[in-house]
């Protein structure tokens, strides 16, 4: 958060800053702490559009952090960890963590060049994914990187981005350290393992040039500063040419380049070439994600800094993504089609009057788009599961792929001179495979990922439909034993996000299935403000909106209550990343109907948020402070100023990475800290702090540790 796309602390590091006298405590591992720790006040008072609005703890968001506020972090994390570890059914739930993901071999598909398919792969025993590449015409697989080899201790390191040259002999990609999302951008050629750095500034590689003899990255500017509301403005893409000093790098493409469409410097530019195209895109992405503006120049006058920009679709087209292919440019789009639409335009006469429609909208909502040589593989989401289909080139059809099972559908990827598609497949309760598809549109197995070494025959998913209090129908997933009673007996736990459009496809997850095998049930909530049902889904939960968002949460509760599969005091609520606003916002309308909240990575504090390096951008979401009718809608879902004393709100668990950039920790120290006021030992308000994470967990071992911590906490406070 807050962007469109897509998690334990030990008492021994704390011991290395003994900045407040809870920490010393901790590194001297004295008795738990019998409260959490509090906070100084300091109000500060902003008067906006008539109302006052008082904020006790305004410091904590000074940048860089001040020793106050790491003291701070330090010491709700160190009473946490305490309060976490005594949980009396907690070695229980470890051990059924441990047993339904240690044991997995996790393989995500990541770019199909012209002789490999690449991809990354994480076996039992290690904490971080690996990098392959398997060769197409057989053989075996070849270990591409490590984020870990060679690295002297520190904070764990990760593959956050790659990109194979057409000619599959170099490959740029990049890496982060705890999860900071400050990239690190590297080219390896394969042939001798040359690897060679490009940049430290937070670099993103886009695309190579057709020949492989150099690539488009983009890197922040010069002097960027983390924290600063203006960290990212003026990120530009540059082109760094094989053998040559990265010093030497050119300017390819800013935001404020080519036709005037309405970008502006909080804008990000990308150019991505293609294959099959002698035409370059120039894909201006607001807030990092989703290209709101498209324009097109040829990629040789591009690679000799010379381009002549032409305007392709812009930000009323709403697209999802485009692709080049000859003298077109394909765009899946929603301005005009809620649930998308592909249309076509000719770079030789782009205007909008003369675009061709190619794959027309449709009942279902589709969700991407991958260029291939035999046509368009579609993604399509079918009620609650995915679906697989092809536009032709050659027959202008659009046919369905024959997929083996019913279930998510997920990274499909194609190479503009192979046919067909490869691409994951699973289910909420069963094991994922590597797919492909050829031009005759039946998928297989392609072997890439192991069997489950457990049985998930036992685990069921149930899909229904919840009427919301305005009669809207709120598409739900139940996942729950195949001996679950409706009793009302049952641990519920919601998890719901509801922004951006995005739509909520948790797939397969191991550790869910600890929290089924120890008697509870997951419900995932296809809550308005997400894209399940297309765009008019999304703006039913976006800015003066949003209430629509944690109320269908909250009626999701009542309904799940109503039908017996849990009853009041059993239900726990997670919400993460902008989900913040859904958890914070239900629990605050409604303590009463919750047992447990948990918010991860929450954006708690929105009042603030456009004032944060990732909140630029943010208010096509959720609103600005500066128009009153938007200053209003982001008060009503600010759940920080919500809190309000003497109230009995549910058991909480907050949890931050000390290195996150998109929410900073202080978004969750602040909502701590308010509710932390109510102190009840029945019902602990914690924060759980991970200081080797950002907005992600960095290895299996965080990501078991906090899934126990949730899990334990859950069942701790329903099972009274």
């Amino acid at each position: 958060m807050i962007t469109r796309r897509r998690f334990a602390l030990s008492l021994s590091a704390l011991a290395l800053s003994p900045l407040s006298s809870y920490v010393h405590a901790a590194a001297r591992k004295i008795p738990a702490l019998l409260r959490p720790p509090v906070a100084r006040e300091e109000a500060v008072t902003d008067t906006l559009w008539g109302k006052s609005i008082v904020d006790p703890y305004r410091w904590m968001e000074q940048k860089p952090d001040t020793d106050e506020f790491v003291s701070y972090l330090k010491a709700q994390g160190a009473y946490a960890r305490q309060m976490l570890d005594r949980l009396p059914g907690r070695r229980v739930v470890e051990a059924s963590v441990t047993r339904f993901t240690a044991a997995v071999t996790d393989v995500a598909i990541r770019q199909i060049s012209s002789t490999y398919i690449i991809f990354a792969r994480r076996t039992p025993g290690q904490q971080t994914y690996k990098i392959y590449a398997r060769p197409h015409a057989g053989g075996a697989d070849i270990l591409l990187i490590d984020p870990e080899a060679g690295a002297q201790g520190g904070a764990p390191r990760r593959v956050t981005g790659l990109l194979m040259s057409p000619d599959s002999k170099h490959l740029a990609y990049t890496i982060d350290k705890g999860g900071d999302e400050i990239r690190e951008l590297r080219v390896l050629t394969l042939d001798g393992g040359k690897d060679v750095l490009i940049t430290l500034q937070n670099g993103l590689p886009a695309s190579w040039l057709p020949d492989s003899s150099g690539f488009f990255y983009s890197r922040l500017r010069d002097g960027a500063v983390k924290g600063k509301v203006d960290y990212s403005f003026d990120t530009a893409t540059w082109l760094h040419r094989m053998n040559t000093e990265a010093a030497q790098d050119t300017m390819a493409l800013r935001w404020s380049d080519g036709p005037a469409m309405g970008q502006t410097e909080r804008e990000m530019p990308m150019v991505l070439t293609s294959t099959v195209s002698d035409w370059a895109l120039g894909a201006i992405y607001s807030n990092g994600e989703w290209p709101a503006y498209g324009m097109v120049a040829r990629s040789s006058e591009l690679a000799q800094g010379k381009p002549n920009w032409i305007a392709v679709f812009g930000k009323d087209d709403v697209a999802v993504h485009a692709v080049t292919a000859g003298d077109y440019v394909y765009v899946l789009a929603k301005g005009k089609a809620e649930r998308g639409e592909v249309f076509k335009v000719s770079i030789s006469d782009p205007d909008k009057t003369k675009r061709e429609v190619v794959v027309a909208q449709g009942e279902y909502v589709i969700d991407s788009l991958s260029l291939a040589k035999d046509g368009l593989y579609i993604h399509e989401l079918r009620g609650q599961v995915g679906a697989l289909r092809r536009y032709s080139f050659a027959t202008g059809k659009v046919e369905d792929v024959a997929l083996p099972l019913s279930g998510a559908v997920w990274d499909v990827n194609c190479n503009a001179r192979l046919e067909g598609a490869w691409f994951g497949m699973d289910g909420l309760t069963w094991f994922a495979r590597i797919m492909n598809t050829g031009a005759d549109l039946k998928a297989k197995d392609i072997g890439l990922t192991p069997k489950a070494p457990f049985d998930t025959s036992p685990f069921l998913t149930t899909r229904l439909e919840i009427k919301a209090r305005d009669g809207v129908k709120v598409p739900i997933e139940i996942l729950h034993k195949n001996n679950t009673k409706l009793n009302g007996k049952n641990p519920v736990l919601i998890e719901a996000y509801g922004s951006y459009g995005i739509i909520l496809d948790p797939g397969f997850q191991g550790s869910k299935l600890a929290f089924l095998d120890q008697g509870g049930v997951i419900v995932y909530a296809h809550v308005r403000g997400g894209g399940e049902k297309g765009e008019s889904w999304h703006l039913a939960g976006q800015k003066a909106n949003k209430p629509n968002t944690w109320r269908d949460a909250i009626d999701v509760a009542e309904a799940l209550i109503k039908d017996g599969w849990t009853s009041r005091g059993k239900i726990a609520l997670w919400g993460t990343s902008a989900g913040g606003i859904m958890v914070g916002r239900a629990i605050t309308e409604r303590p009463d109907l919750f047992a447990v909240a948990i918010g991860e990575v929450g954006a708690f504090n929105t009042l603030r948020f456009e004032l944060t390096s990732n909140g630029p951008g943010n208010d096509e979401e959720f609103g600005t402070v500066k128009k009153e009718d938007e200053f209003n809608g982001l008060m009503e879902m600010d759940a920080y100023h919500h809190v309000l004393p003497n109230v009995s709100y549910p058991a909480t668990l907050l949890m931050t990475g000390a290195n996150d950039i998109r929410v900073e920790p202080w978004q969750v120290a602040k909502m701590a800290a308010r509710m932390q006021k109510n102190h009840d030992p029945k019902r602990p308000v914690l924060m759980r702090v991970d200081f080797d994470s950002g907005h992600f967990s960095t290895t299996r071992k965080n990501a078991i540790a906090k899934n126990v911590d949730v899990f334990s906490f859950i069942f701790e406070h329903t099972r009274g």
